[in-house]
């Protein structure tokens, strides 16, 4: 069997929880060889995580040109950045052996589906998003590229989640809402009406507490 190249960009928390998802993927179906981590933070190189070791930074990888790479970063404008950066890199797409993935789903290249996470049918999944450890994502959801999803967020039918949002952990919404492009929604929030591009909603139900300029996640 072939076993596919792969580092992690990334050496933080989620970063090392993906190496745990590559390694429970190969332990059900050997795929990727895991070869350690990037970073662009000199003083990171060498280090020995949990997993791996930190081989260098986005350099190491552009002589590279076969081996994959999946970038664990949960902050959805860091993880665009390095994305960009890393312009014509093979993007891995990794989905844990324990995740529940249904029918007419489509997961764009480079996102993540980690361990207990229920997709249920007719959903899109764009680039580089991140469905994290027992969220569910019910029919009819749209997630748009560098969408995150923290751990167990719950999106009801219908849900349009705008690019780069990040839904903090056990954040809910109820059927056929939109979160605007680059809005950031609380811990535990529970959205119930449709929320606005560009800014901070948080608690039950959600209320707006921040609004940034449009174009922030580039500053």
């Amino acid at each position: 069997m072939i076993m596919h190249e792969l580092v992690i960009y990334g050496s933080g928390g989620h970063a090392r929880e993906i190496a745990q998802l590559v390694d429970d993927v190969n332990a059900a179906r050997p795929t990727w060889s895991f070869l350690g981590f990037l970073d662009d933070d000199a003083a990171r190189h060498g280090m020995t995580l949990g997993g791996g070791r930190v081989l260098g930074g986005g350099d190491w990888l552009r002589s590279r040109s076969s081996v994959a790479v999946t970038v664990a970063i949960g902050n959805s404008v860091h993880r665009r950045r390095v994305v960009s950066a890393l312009h014509g890199a093979r993007f891995a797409t990794l989905i844990h052996p324990r995740a529940s993935i249904g029918a007419r789903v489509s997961i764009g290249t480079g996102s993540m589906v980690c361990a207990g996470a229920v997709i249920t049918c007719d959903v899109q999944l764009g680039s580089h998003v991140i469905v994290n450890v027992g969220s569910t994502v019910s029919h009819d959801c749209v997630l748009d590229d560098f969408v995150t999803l923290a751990p167990r967020v719950s999106l009801a039918g219908g849900t349009r989640v705008g690019t780069g949002s990040d839904m903090g952990i056990g954040s809910t919404t109820i059927q056929s809402v939109t979160v605007g492009e680059w809005s950031i929604i609380g811990a535990g929030a529970s959205l119930t009406t449709h929320v606005p591009a560009n800014v901070t909603t948080v608690g039950v139900p959600s209320r707006v507490i921040k609004v940034r300029d449009p174009g922030w996640h580039d500053l």
